[in-house]
């Protein structure tokens, strides 16, 4: 009888264990999964592609935010929007845009723009003056847009010479789209696409060389070494927080003025956090497929006359119209960030600042973000469509989607040899021509300038610059 009960008991635990198993894995499929992401990356007409072990292929186009910060150029902000509009019509279905808004916190070094003269008598002011700001800190942004088409189910074994083509042809028209609207783009080569897939892993895009660490993986934040990292899902499909109607701007107020800026421009200085990267996800389906969808489902809602269903049905409807009448696109779109910061410091003043940030536009960010592995993976470039449809992506129009896009960027400064320094809102030595014409762009052609300022503005300062650049012909 005690037999009889231990094989019972016996039984009973491996039964358990195989189900457990088959529902869960062993761990070895998570420890093998940053393994089961790429298969290759080549260089095909100077332009690095991008391949998947799932048979996904991209390219990934640096570029830079056409809206300068402090602008208050609204006009701006509606021109993105329909340029990516129009960048969505060019791809079409089966395909996917990865923007990447990188913002990392950075001490300004004075050998990166100091003199380079051997005559350290005639540079004595001016490295004096770089001196002073020598450590200041200050945030670098970087972008980048990854194009990826998604592959057939059969992966890499799969081929379709066909999609290749199209690929290839689109991508083109996309750079050219985004030139013809006055972006600056560039498609990486084969060695600076292994090189951000590296820097995205280790999550450093800050020191010269980036190293690996061991990962500790749990629901609520990934630690890696001496920092963690968390990933915060913009919006919970279960429960999406979104206002009913959304611009590509909002309004601040300064010095009693209204001025536009962007729906996420604080993010580029969230206090005590290293690097911040947003991840924005757009997905383009099929859209005959997806309206259908939605027939049934205001169907469904119509069956059942209460309030709530009613609504739906309106809601449904207008969307509906939209796209009918104003050419609109169906999209699946996802938001993250991805926030590194040290490893004795805590998340939940980095949280609250983020809700505070998006509640502001009646936003709510998701507080049910368990799976942080999957979405860490999942935005590593050209590596989107292992977002799970049904949890991670939410449906809207195009441009509701393209609203919550970064589009800012900061002022850098005149391409000029006659640099005049002065610091910028970051605190930071920016180089301004003054007179506008000896720069790359110029502003104007007239060599008389007249120098007016109270005391204290800089006019001496300004002058020694003039005097000093004429004199060393250095214009």
């Amino acid at each position: 009888m005690i037999l009889l009960f231990v094989s019972v008991v016996f039984i009973s635990i491996l039964v358990g264990m195989a189900i457990s198993v088959g529902a869960f894995g062993t761990g070895g499929k998570r420890a093998k999964i940053f393994e089961d992401i790429y298969f290759s990356i080549e260089e095909v007409d100077g332009i690095g592609v991008v391949y998947t072990k799932k048979g996904d292929y991209s390219a990934v186009l640096k570029m830079e935010n056409p809206v300068r910060k402090y602008s208050a150029d609204t006009d701006s902000y509606y021109e993105f929007t329909s340029l990516m509009a129009s960048v969505m019509q060019v791809l079409g279905d089966g395909y996917a845009i990865h923007k990447q808004d990188i913002f990392v916190r950075k001490q300004f070094d004075m050998s990166s723009i100091k003199g380079k003269n051997k005559d350290a008598k005639k540079r004595f002011l001016s490295d004096a003056y770089f001196r002073f700001f020598n450590g200041r800190s200050y945030t670098e942004a970087t972008t980048y847009l990854t194009i990826t088409q998604k592959g057939k189910s059969g992966g890499l074994k799969a081929y379709d010479n066909n999609k290749w083509r199209d690929f290839n042809v689109k991508i083109q028209k996309v750079a050219d789209r985004l030139k013809s609207g006055g972006i600056t783009c560039r498609f990486l080569g084969a060695r600076e696409c292994q090189e951000f897939a590296d820097r995205f892993f280790a999550v450093d895009f800050k020191n010269p060389t980036t190293g690996m660490t061991d990962f500790k993986v749990d629901s609520e934040e990934i630690g890696m070494g001496d920092q963690h990292v968390k990933v915060y899902s913009l919006l919970d499909v279960d429960n999406v927080g979104l206002p009913g109607m959304i611009r590509p701007y909002s309004d601040t107020v300064v010095n009693n003025s209204v001025m536009p800026e962007d729906l996420l421009s604080e993010l580029d200085h969230i206090p005590g956090v290293d690097t911040v990267i947003y991840n924005q996800v757009i997905f383009f389906p099929n859209q005959k497929r997806e309206m259908a969808k939605l027939d049934k489902k205001k169907n469904r809602h119509a069956s059942i006359p209460n309030p709530s269903n009613l609504i739906a049905v309106e809601d449904i409807k207008a969307v509906q119209d939209e796209v009918a009448r104003n050419g609109k696109q169906l999209v699946y779109a996802h938001y993250n960030l991805v926030i590194k910061i040290e490893a004795d410091k805590d998340f939940q003043k980095v949280t609250n600042n983020l809700e505070n940030i998006f509640a502001k536009y009646s936003i709510h960010i998701s507080k049910r973000a368990y799976n942080q592995l999957e979405l860490f993976v999942a935005s590593f470039p050209g590596n989107c469509f292992r977002l799970n449809q049904d949890y991670d992506q939410f449906l809207t129009i195009s441009e509701a989607a393209l609203c919550l896009m970064y589009k800012e960027h900061q002022a850098k400064g005149d391409n000029s040899p006659l640099k005049c320094y002065y610091t910028d809102r970051q605190g930071v030595p920016m180089p301004i021509d003054t007179t506008g014409k000896e720069g790359k762009v110029k502003y104007t052609n007239n060599s008389n300038f007249f120098v007016l300022g109270p005391s204290g503005s800089g006019k001496s300062f300004f002058m020694h610059v003039i005097w000093t650049k004429t004199h060393r012909k250095e214009l």
